[in-house]
């Protein structure tokens, strides 16, 4: 299946620092949802961005965000991969998301880190519960 929307967990969800470049890319609304196979890592602040944000890799877990949709996906993704750097920092990949809280799938794009490898090496710390929040202080 074809991506229908995108899979957000951490800075474009509403609320938090770049929600504004998923409304500049013509968000429409968002619902709660999760995505599995998934370990999400809180990655601090460093030489790639000057303040920190989460990073997600296939494994075994659960990563808590949110679905957005927006009025035209196909342009809204050329504003996300350029926040994203698809293709460099994040790969975008299809997945599926389970809406809550009546877990219908939903086939969507997610960006993930490219290894746990890089993650590691941008100094990721693991967040087992699969919650991010710019908020929050990670333990370890």
């Amino acid at each position: 299946m074809v991506p229908e929307a995108v899979f957000v967990y951490g800075t474009l969800k509403q609320g938090q620092r770049n929600f504004w470049v998923s409304q500049e890319a013509g968000w429409v609304r968002s619902e709660p949802a999760y995505i599995e196979g998934f370990q999400l890592f809180h990655i601090p602040e460093g030489d790639l961005r000057p303040y920190a944000y989460p990073g997600v890799v296939k494994g075994e877990g659960r990563v808590w965000g949110e679905v957005q949709w927006f009025a035209d996906l196909a342009q809204a993704l050329v504003l996300l991969d350029e926040l994203e750097d698809e293709g460099g920092e994040y790969l975008r990949s299809p997945t599926t998301a389970y809406l809550q809280p009546t877990e219908q799938p939903c086939t969507v794009w997610v960006y993930t880190y490219p290894s746990l490898q890089a993650v590691q090496s941008a100094g990721g710390i693991w967040l087992p519960e699969g919650v991010w929040g710019e908020e929050m202080q990670p333990k370890g």
